[in-house]
């Protein structure tokens, strides 16, 4: 079942050390934005969990630094939902306070991501089988979508995912997948508990 931030370790570990750097990086380079992909995001918890990360360490580091999350699944009726942006109260009401009070609106017994929270993300439909839809991009999570994959696909899609991350950029998989084979050399495992790698500089 998917939530917000699930895996909370993971978030932790990204707003606290990894995003907080790469921002103040990119900020350092004149670099106006911060570009992520949710990968197989089903019904939008993890891309607007991804946004409100990515907000509150860009707050802490570079306001006026932009913000451009994706949201891509194979299913478009996964994206209307996500769309949406409404919630039950199970899945909000266990949110800190701040979190909660800050990024969503009560609506009826349901929650509704803010107008702004929303304006974060875009939704699309994709297949991960097919090219990479966008580049430039800072973090990828793509969790417990490729555990079924045959070897060679998912060799594939990470070769995808990583002609899309720009030099030093994160690559989040899910905690009981791997990166093994061919593809390895070209990421370093940064938290091996969390499974994030960043993009090895290219020379």
């Amino acid at each position: 079942m998917t939530g917000f931030f699930r895996d909370q370790e993971v978030f932790e570990h990204l707003e606290r050390g990894h995003m907080p750097a790469l921002i103040e990086e990119k900020a350092g380079t004149g670099q106006g934005a911060v570009r992520a992909w949710s990968a197989g995001c089903s019904t939008g918890e993890e891309a607007y969990s991804m946004a409100m990360m990515i907000d509150r360490a860009v707050r802490s580091v570079s306001p006026n630094m932009h913000i451009e999350v994706f949201g891509t699944d194979v299913s478009e009726d996964s994206c209307r939902t996500a769309r949406k942006g409404v919630y039950g109260g199970e899945k909000i009401e266990s949110l800190p306070v701040d979190i909660r009070d800050g990024y969503f609106e009560k609506e009826g017994r349901s929650w509704k991501v803010t107008s702004r929270l929303r304006s974060l993300v875009r939704f699309a439909a994709h297949d991960l089988f097919t090219s990479a839809p966008y580049s430039h991009l800072d973090l990828i999570m793509c969790r417990n979508v490729m555990i079924h994959f045959e070897h060679e696909v998912r060799d594939e899609v990470i070769a995808n995912f990583h002609r899309s991350l720009q030099d030093r950029g994160l690559l989040v998989l899910g905690k009981s997948e791997a990166m093994t084979g061919p593809l390895e050399h070209l990421f370093e495992l940064v938290e091996p508990r969390c499974k994030i790698y960043r993009k090895r500089h290219q020379k």
